[in-house]
Order: C-alpha cells, then sequence, then structure tokens
C-alpha cells in the first residue's frame, strides 16, 4: 500500500513540475517610433512601461496618443508620476525633448515635467 501512494505522489510531483516548463514567449521587438525630430514635445495620452528592451538604456515607458508609442525615458522625480499613470490607467500631460539613442533609428522622449489629468465630473 505503502509503495503505491509513494508511486502515485511521484507520478503528481512529476506532472506538476513538466506543467511548469511551457512555451518561453518571444520577447517584444524594440520600437523604433517616428524618425527623428528636433524640438519640444507636449502632448497628452497615457503611458504604459516598456514591453522589453528598447533601442536606448534610459527607455521605461511608451506614451501612446496617437497611432504609435513612442519611447519614454525620465528622471525618477518624473518616472514616479508616469509609473502612477501607467499602473492606474490614467491619461498624462507630458513637456520634454527629443532625443537619439546611439543608433541610427532610436529616438525617444526624455521627459522633463509630468502632470496627471485629474477627470471631472461637470
Amino acid at each position: 500500500m505503502i509503495s503505491l501512494v509513494r508511486l502515485f505522489s511521484i507520478v503528481v510531483v512529476a506532472f506538476v513540475f513538466a506543467s511548469c516548463g511551457g512555451q518561453e514567449r518571444p520577447k517584444p521587438v524594440a520600437i523604433h517610433p517616428r524618425p527623428a525630430r528636433a524640438g519640444e514635445f507636449d502632448q497628452v495620452g497615457t503611458v504604459t512601461l516598456y514591453p522589453g528592451e528598447s533601442c536606448a538604456s534610459q527607455v521605461v515607458f511608451l506614451f501612446h496618443s496617437g497611432s504609435q508609442p513612442v519611447s519614454m525615458a525620465a528622471p525618477f522625480h518624473v518616472s514616479k508620476v508616469l509609473s502612477e499613470a501607467a499602473h492606474n490607467h490614467k491619461s498624462v500631460h507630458v513637456v520634454g525633448k527629443w532625443r537619439r539613442g546611439k543608433t541610427a533609428d532610436c529616438t525617444y522622449i526624455e521627459a522633463t515635467q509630468a502632470d496627471l489629468i485629474q477627470k471631472s465630473f461637470w
């Protein structure tokens, strides 16, 4: 009787380990938004956390306001606001500058200011 219980527990443990090993999801391709632009950035939209490896090490967020998301980097005090907006699905007003990464096709926004948009009932 003990050997039957032991055999059953070994089969259960083997099944649990086998079910944990799923296929590895492919890494998202780095997003290379819009061609390089000179100048200021000032828009309202939403942000999400960057899903994979970016073309510049400081890029942590994706800014969504139009058809194509834009990579975004921010200093610590601005990152706190952007992280809160990303986690709570809130709109933000972002001011910053367009920057180039190390490669020619890498452009991103360096956010200098971010404010949460408060929606009113009226």
